[in-house]
């Protein structure tokens, strides 16, 4: 009887920890629009991991990600580029690789591997839903794979993804009516909310 007990609790405990796994990856929605997809798999897929001043780590990927895949998305409202791509000084179209925080935490004070180009496949497109202050924005994905950022990652004694999410190429915000984009100097900093879908 104790052992039939013990074997209930185990799977009670599985069965928990398979849902809240499922609750976890239900944080972003597969979108499907083939079209997107297929024009995003004929850009170059490779990139140059670079560093801004505050520590963001990033590969920065040809600008066409955004430039040629946000027309096609068919989607009610409009879907703005995102502002480090709309403004001069933004860093254009990127994956985030490591976080500031991550690399103090960690005491990581120097990345060897910066101007190393590194490969990645596309994955699928996704929506993801962001809360913060009560404003709820619609940021629009291209999820992709790179085993090589994953390895850079463990390298130093990360996770081997970002936050426990995919990595991406965030293409576009969805607003009701028209859009307005402002390029100031508070536009440029990185949000924190933006970062978490990162």
């Amino acid at each position: 009887m104790k052992n039939f007990i013990q074997k209930v609790m185990v799977i009670a405990v599985v069965a928990s920890s398979l849902c809240s796994l499922a609750f976890a990856a239900k944080d972003f929605q597969v979108e499907n629009q083939p079209q997107v997809i297929e024009k995003a798999a004929q850009l170059e897929l490779k990139g140059v991991l670079k560093q801004k001043d505050n520590g963001y780590l990033y590969i920065d990927v040809s600008n066409d990600f955004i430039a040629k895949t946000l027309p096609l998305i068919e989607a009610p409202g409009k879907i703005a580029p995102p502002r480090h791509y709309a403004c001069k000084k933004g860093i254009g179209a990127h994956i985030s690789v490591m976080y500031e925080n991550e690399q103090i935490t960690n005491e990581i004070w120097e990345i060897k591997e910066l101007g190393q180009e590194f490969t990645f496949t596309v994955k699928e497109l996704r929506t993801v839903k962001l809360n913060n202050h009560n404003k709820v924005r619609k940021l629009w994905l291209i999820a992709i794979s790179s085993p090589e950022l994953e390895k850079l990652r463990e390298s130093y004694g990360l996770s081997s993804l970002l936050k426990d999410r995919d990595f991406h190429i965030t293409i576009g915000t969805q607003v009701p009516g028209k859009p307005t984009i402002k390029c100031n100097e508070s536009s440029l900093k990185t949000n924190k909310e933006e970062q978490k879908a990162a």
